[in-house]
């Protein structure tokens, strides 16, 4: 019956794609991997796919010089259900503040861990504090910001709250990937892919690119603010 409502509720949103009904909807029919992964796929093999993506990511980030302590304020854009809460949980983060357009994740993390902070809300309606995280995270998540004046004002608000010297991590749907016919047929309706100018044309010319490594479909990139 899950996997029924799934495919009701991804074919209702072909035709009118609403963020925020969409992912609310979808998390609170199957909160879990398969509600933010690929919904064709088990939650066991959605899981191996982000076993695999969070390897990747460990990766970058010791290349990268970024290590997890109590002391380093992360915020994460886009949570669904928390995969990456738990991983920088895990790591040790004490000081974490997760934002969702779906209120069910926020509900639901909320709970989860009451000792971190969260905030509802489309991240380019809800302002974030400025200067504040020495960490931001982004991922799977830019793609799904299909309107380009959105997008700008979400990008600008994540980077804004970054302080200097801060890095941020985000996955990056890159036009040079979109290449196979179902990935053409999703433009403009609840993706769309954008190339790494147009993250620094918001970002500042001066932002460093420290990692640019293969993310599944995507690219994940870490960046860091002069």
């Amino acid at each position: 019956m899950s996997l029924f409502k799934d495919i009701k509720i991804y074919f209702r949103m072909m035709f009118s794609y609403k963020p925020k009904t969409f992912w609310n909807e979808l998390l609170t029919n199957s909160f879990d991997l398969k509600g933010v992964g690929h919904y064709r796929l088990s939650n066991e093999e959605n899981l191996k796919m982000y076993e695999t993506k969070k390897k990747i990511l460990d990766e970058e980030m010791n290349k990268s010089g970024i290590e997890i302590t109590p002391d380093t304020n992360i915020v994460e854009i886009g949570i669904g259900v928390g995969y990456w809460t738990d991983h920088f949980s895990s790591l040790g983060a004490k000081q974490y503040t997760g934002n969702d357009i779906a209120e069910i994740s926020i509900t639901n993390l909320q709970q989860k861990y009451p000792g971190y902070s969260f905030i509802h809300g489309d991240i380019s309606e809800v302002m974030l504090p400025q200067d504040m995280f020495d960490l931001g995270v982004m991922i799977d998540v830019t793609q799904h910001i299909t309107d380009d004046e959105r997008f700008d004002k979400a990008m600008d608000n994540l980077w804004k709250s970054l302080k200097k010297g801060a890095h941020l991590i985000i996955t990056m749907w890159d036009p040079a990937k979109n290449v196979y016919l179902a990935n053409k047929f999703r433009l403009n309706r609840i993706e769309k892919p954008r190339g790494l100018d147009r993250y620094l044309r918001i970002f500042g010319a001066s932002t460093e690119v420290l990692s640019k490594v293969d993310f599944n479909d995507k690219y994940l990139l870490v960046l860091k603010k002069p």
